[in-house]
């Protein structure tokens, strides 16, 4: 009884199932008599519908390429931006002639035909044969309609202005922001949603959904500036034999930052390239003598110390440190908060140095460049410890809409009282041999003594310190260079003269250009279409570079390379001539790599590294 129940019960469920079915094919039926498709539409949309389950035979231009956001400095020039290449693959067992592809893909590629009809000859599954195609060539590859071969989009990440604010904007590898700028706001970057928490300083007015496609990140630098002083910075080093130098430029009453120089400086598109020196972070080591600008400290604390009605005597007459005790000093050392320590906002470089005992006590005499930099405003804008910043805002472009840097999350501290923070100013900026109408001007230099890494350092250094104008500073710029010896061979000219130059001179050739920088008001609030000669220049690099990197390939080993245990950056130094496609997993130094050391590369185009952080 039960059984023929169950039985009679799936009868009705099969004729129901039946029934419906007829009504959609006579519904479909109809709907089709109303188009009047033919049989080639209806082919077609046979075709699509087979495209859009298979990814090999896509179309490549299906869709707009969702990208890692674009940097732009506050004129809108754009610092770093990504744009869509493609990769093309081939699966040798779908030829039909191989002569004949490698034939037709040769013109396209720019490639000679037999080297490509070599390279197809693999008994790989797939086989990457180019990874820097545009838009152009995909499309002419796609319009052959070859078997077996099929191109796939992937992003590079490109930087205009290569070496210039190259430290600021750090780097990426497969799109994950791995230093600086792009390192510190990865999260907003990368394409799709992130928390309003992720960008705490942004005021993003009650929004909830954020980033759903791209989201762009405004910097306060200019690259105007930026450029003149790495330019100055540059030429200075190079006629005098400076090591590094490093410059910082900022708002003294806002804490913007319109640049950050650190000299050797880094190019982003080739981060791999450099050495543990260039990568280290100038602007936040403290390894510059505080004793560089102890002479405008001592000032400071005798206009301070002899109150309102007190009066600075001339160097002739008045005591050495103006009579104040070393205790008197010091104690002002910490009530202007010279040694207070300014937080490191970009992710830390795995490679820097730990100090031992000693360079710990060398470095409580030492300050970082951004200490100078924070020290000095406080001197100048009336008694207000700022926090630096360099994010003006953020661009969704889902919401089309800019988010301005909340006014609020600078954070502020007084450290002199307003009436005596403006005594001070006045005072202080009118005091220098150096000044002059254009702008307060300050310079000096110091011979130091001290250890780095258990070794004694014998070095000279030098700072300048210049802001404009000197009633009420509205830039505020710090330049500190050091020579990384005691004595500097003399630098001669191509005439085989000496070159007299000095940092005062430097500086008074900035102060005619400080005063048109500041206090940046935004025109728009809107990007604009990317840079069509930015794009032109990225293009002719991919195409100059793939041959270097082909004639390269052709003369080294072919087998991988040990790089586990090392460091990304380097592992990347040690693959960058065997022109692989790197996979990256995890995060920190590298504990695995596919292939393994040894292992032949004939016919190997892609390496993966496994990175784990607590190695």
């Amino acid at each position: 009884m039960i059984k023929a129940a169950r039985q009679k019960k799936r009868r009705k469920r099969r004729l129901y199932f039946a029934g419906l079915l007829v009504v959609l094919l006579a519904a479909a039926g109809a709907g089709f008599y109303r188009l009047s498709l033919s049989l080639q539409d209806i082919s077609r949309i046979i075709q699509l519908a087979a495209g859009r389950i298979s990814d090999n035979h896509a179309t490549v231009r299906a869709s707009e390429p969702v990208l890692r956001g674009t940097i732009y400095d506050c004129n809108f020039k754009e610092l770093a931006v990504s744009y869509r290449l493609f990769s093309l693959y081939v699966h040798p067992a779908e030829l039909s002639d191989r002569l004949e592809v490698a034939e037709k893909l040769a013109g396209i590629l720019g490639m000679e035909r037999d080297l490509l009809a070599e390279k197809l000859k693999n008994v790989q599954r797939v086989i990457a044969v180019s990874d820097d195609l545009d838009e152009q060539q995909a499309a002419d590859v796609e319009a052959l309609a070859l078997d077996g071969v099929y191109c796939k989009p992937l992003e590079k990440r490109y930087y205009p202005a290569h070496a210039v604010a190259g430290y600021l904007l750090g780097f990426t590898s497969n799109s994950v922001g791995l230093a600086g700028v792009e390192g510190l706001y990865d999260s907003v970057l990368q394409p799709g949603e992130f928390r309003n928490t992720d960008v705490a300083e942004v005021d993003f007015v009650d929004s909830e959904a954020l980033g759903r496609t791209t989201t762009d990140v405004i910097l306060t630098v200019d690259t105007g500036l930026q450029k003149l002083l790495e330019q100055q910075l540059h030429d200075y080093r190079v006629q005098k034999g400076a090591a590094r130098g490093v410059a910082l430029a900022l708002e003294p009453g806002t804490g913007r930052m319109l640049a950050l120089v650190s000299q050797p400086g880094i190019d982003p598109n080739y981060f791999w390239q450099a050495d543990d020196g260039k990568m280290q972070n100038l602007a936040f080591r403290a390894d510059f003598n505080r004793d560089l600008i102890r002479p405008l400290l001592v000032k400071a604390a005798a206009i301070y110390d002899f109150g309102m009605e007190g009066k600075i005597l001339p160097a002739t007459v008045r005591a050495p440190d103006y009579g104040l005790s070393a205790e008197t000093i010091d104690k002002y050392w910490q009530l202007f908060g010279m040694q207070q320590p300014v937080h490191n906002f970009f992710p830390v470089n795995g490679s820097e140095p730990k100090a031992g005992c000693a360079e710990k006590t060398a470095a409580l005499n030492s300050l970082s460049g951004m200490q100078l930099e924070v020290g000095l405003a406080s001197l100048i804008n009336g008694g207000n410890r700022l926090t630096p910043f360099f994010l003006s805002g953020i661009y969704d472009h889902d919401q089309d809409r800019f988010y301005r840097r909340d006014e609020e999350a600078v954070q502020r501290q007084r450290i002199i009282p307003p009436a005596a923070g403006i005594h001070l100013r006045r005072a202080l900026m009118h005091q220098s041999p150096y000044s002059g109408k254009k702008g307060f001007l300050f310079v000096n230099t110091k011979r130091t003594i001290a250890l780095n890494r258990g070794l004694t350092d014998y070095r000279i250094q030098e700072v300048l310190c210049a802001a404009v104008p000197r009633e009420m500073p509205k830039v505020l710029l710090v330049m500190v260079v050091d020579y990384g010896t005691l004595y500097p061979l003399p630098v001669r000219t191509a005439l085989g003269k000496k070159k007299t130059v000095d940092l005062a001179s430097v500086g008074h050739r900035l102060l005619s250009v400080l005063g048109g920088y500041g206090a940046h008001e935004m025109t728009a609030e809107h990007p604009g279409e990317k840079n069509e000669e930015n794009y032109r220049r990225f293009l002719i690099s991919t195409r100059l570079e793939l041959p270097e990197l082909k004639r390269r390939s052709a003369h080294i080993a072919t087998r991988m390379p040990e790089v586990t245990g090392l460091s990304l950056r380097k592992a990347l130094q040690h693959l960058s001539p065997y022109h692989l496609s790197v996979k990256i997993k995890g995060s920190g130094h590298i504990i695995g790599q596919n292939p393994a050391a040894g292992e032949p590369l004939s016919g190997v185009d892609v390496c993966q590294l496994i990175l784990n952080s607590g190695i």
